[in-house]
């Protein structure tokens, strides 16, 4: 399971560094320079397609497009300069109450 959490950090840092040099041919350069509209809007199209996919059977399809969720999902954290860590935080935060 540390694997797996540390995985999120180690992308987490790999979106702060494509932000900051923004090398070319990269889809993460590609929604920074879009901003956060585009941001967004990729957000929330992941979220509508997860919710499909939960409503079929295939749990692949759940798997796949939970992580595309999850991506886009860091990436505006990124773009915010949120750290993943504050969102971690507020969830434990809520386990408590």
């Amino acid at each position: 399971m540390k694997e797996e959490i540390e995985f999120l950090y180690e992308l987490e840092r790999l979106l702060i560094d494509r932000k900051k040099e923004l090398p070319k041919g990269s889809y993460s350069t590609r929604l920074f320079k879009k901003g956060i509209d585009k941001i967004a809007q990729k957000l929330g199209e992941e979220a509508v397609e997860t919710i499909i996919a939960s409503k079929n059977k295939k749990d692949s399809a759940v798997v796949s497009e939970t992580a595309d969720l999850i991506y886009h999902m860091l990436v505006l954290l990124v773009e915010r300069g949120i750290p993943l860590d504050t969102v971690i935080q507020e969830m434990m935060l809520r386990s408590k109450k």
